[in-house]
């Protein structure tokens, strides 16, 4: 599901943050933000473009792995169409935009 470039990128122990930026299905965005958000604070999600179905899930380095299995089940049991598009890093300028 990660690249190589990214799972590298993630593996930086120097790193305070870590943002994602996915892409699901539009209708499904809401239901996957809470699924989220329930999940013990392992990601803090944030509606970036609605219509289009983007969200920046923000997290630690410490719950990467947490997180990545849930965005796997996600895909695999309620939308297909999930994907990773980057992770935005200290680009706070992209990130906020």
């Amino acid at each position: 599901m990660l690249s190589e470039e990214l799972l590298e990128k993630l593996d930086i122990k120097s790193i305070k943050g870590i943002n994602l930026l996915i892409k699901v299905d539009p209708k499904k965005l809401n239901f996957i933000s809470m699924v989220i958000d329930g999940h013990g604070r392992i990601a803090l999600p944030r509606t970036r473009i609605g219509k289009e179905g983007y969200l920046d899930l923000l997290t630690s380095p410490d719950c990467v792995d947490d997180l990545m299995l849930i965005l796997e089940n996600l895909k695999k049991d309620y939308d297909p169409s999930l994907e990773i598009v980057k992770e935005l890093g200290d680009n706070w300028l992209e990130a906020v935009i």
